[in-house]
């Protein structure tokens, strides 16, 4: 799906570049252009950070849990 229009930016290429260590809305602007122009990305692409957050810490969770009841 596309995400950036202005710069053919598509949720794979965003996905990569959190993967390789992106965690601000700058960081994939630096990698893959996406909200350098217009910006009217930038709401996705925020969302799609903090969903992966969201998503590391739930993965977290069962081992937080464990040693509170150790």
């Amino acid at each position: 799906m596309i995400v950036c229009v202005c710069n053919n930016v598509n949720s794979e290429m965003i996905h990569t570049s959190i993967d390789d260590g992106a965690r601000t809305v700058e960081a994939v602007r630096q990698d893959t252009g996406a909200s350098d122009c217009c910006g009217k990305c930038q709401f996705k692409v925020n969302r799609m950070l903090h969903e992966r957050e969201q998503a590391e810490l739930a993965a977290l969770a069962p081992c937080m849990s464990e040693a509170v009841y150790s």
